[in-house]
């Protein structure tokens, strides 16, 4: 499953990131806390394939399906 597949208040823990991932979007992911065995709580899906917009922490992040597509969960 990825972080694009979870449902509205799910929780879940980050597995990995894709290795499809640009360098620089993965080094950002992983500055912003997007890392493995990592907690994560969708609070929000846009309507027609819209951010998914998540939660890690203290901080809520909005992921686009391109991205979020390649942030695999446990």
């Amino acid at each position: 499953m990825t972080l694009w597949d979870i449902k509205v208040k799910q929780i879940a823990q980050i597995h990995s990131l894709s290795s499809m991932l640009s360098s620089a979007v993965s080094q950002r992911l992983d500055e912003m806390g997007f890392n493995p065995g990592q907690n994560v709580i969708c609070l929000r899906r846009s309507p027609l394939k819209g951010p998914v917009v998540v939660q890690i922490g203290d901080s809520v992040y909005s992921l686009e399906q391109n991205v979020a597509n390649k942030i695999q969960l446990a």
